[in-house]
């Protein structure tokens, strides 16, 4: 479910296919890209048809279309569920609720999110082989993480110990993976190329899991990327084929 939070009205349409400083200048520039909307490089392959491995996902009823709302604060309702032994889905929903409430995070492009077990979109907490069913025809290898339509995807193991190549703390892997996967869910893609050397720190939603980048690793949005997400330039669950826009990095940042 998805409502306009000045206006208080719901908006229905059928799916297609750390700083602060104020946000004022204008979005970054698209180029047209490959099909992914993965957590890292991730290779679409030909859906399983075999009903003992194959996971149905249902549509999300509720989907903005690209650019209809860039001034408008939106409320997102997520649902929560760990299908993890080690965590309940209550404390699961608890510690993501933190980080997507975090004024550092999208709450500063105008996304405010709201606990609804009874939405369409949700994060799963769950283990690899788990993660890899939900996320097909995306390849997450038993390892890393994906949004697919409704459905954010996290894997456990990565949840519990980041990945050997993560030196800043667990916590703040988790803040990374919540903010970049949960960022795709509102229509983020990677930037087309990654960080450029010299810069401060990553885009958050560069992807950081299993991946080199020149720039320190990072787990909250940069200005410029609060600016694209303002611009509303996609839509809410986007399925793995959706070939919308990336943002490049502005020059000078």
């Amino acid at each position: 479910m998805i409502r306009t939070a000045a206006a208080g009205a719901l908006v229905l349409v059928t799916l297609a296919a750390c700083s602060s400083e104020e946000v004022n200048s204008t979005p970054p520039t698209s180029v047209a890209s490959p099909r992914s909307t993965s957590t890292t490089v991730m290779i679409p392959k030909a859906p399983n048809t075999s009903s003992t491995t194959t996971t149905t996902l249902a549509a999300p009823a509720s989907v903005l279309t690209p650019g209809n709302y860039s001034e408008a604060d939106l409320e997102i309702y997520v649902g929560f569920r760990s299908e993890v032994s080690d965590l309940t889905s209550e404390e699961f929903a608890a510690a993501a609720m933190a980080i997507l409430t975090d004024p550092t995070g999208w709450s500063r492009a105008g996304f405010a999110f709201v606990e609804d077990e009874a939405s369409e979109l949700i994060v799963v907490l769950a283990e690899g082989s788990r993660v890899d069913e939900l996320c097909l025809p995306l390849q997450t290898f038993g390892t890393v993480s994906c949004q697919n339509g409704p459905v954010v995807a996290l894997n456990a193991d990565r949840w519990r110990d980041a990945w050997d190549g993560w030196y800043a703390s667990v916590e703040e892997y988790r803040h990374y993976l919540v903010t970049h996967e949960v960022g795709h869910l509102i229509g983020l893609r990677h930037p087309a190329s990654k960080c450029p050397s010299g810069q401060s720190a990553a885009a958050v939603m560069d992807p950081q899991t299993r991946t080199t980048l020149t720039c320190p690793i990072n787990g909250v949005p940069l200005i410029w990327e609060i600016v694209w997400a303002r611009s509303r330039p996609t839509v809410i669950g986007p399925t793995p084929d959706w070939d919308g826009p990336k943002p490049t990095w502005p020059a000078g940042s």
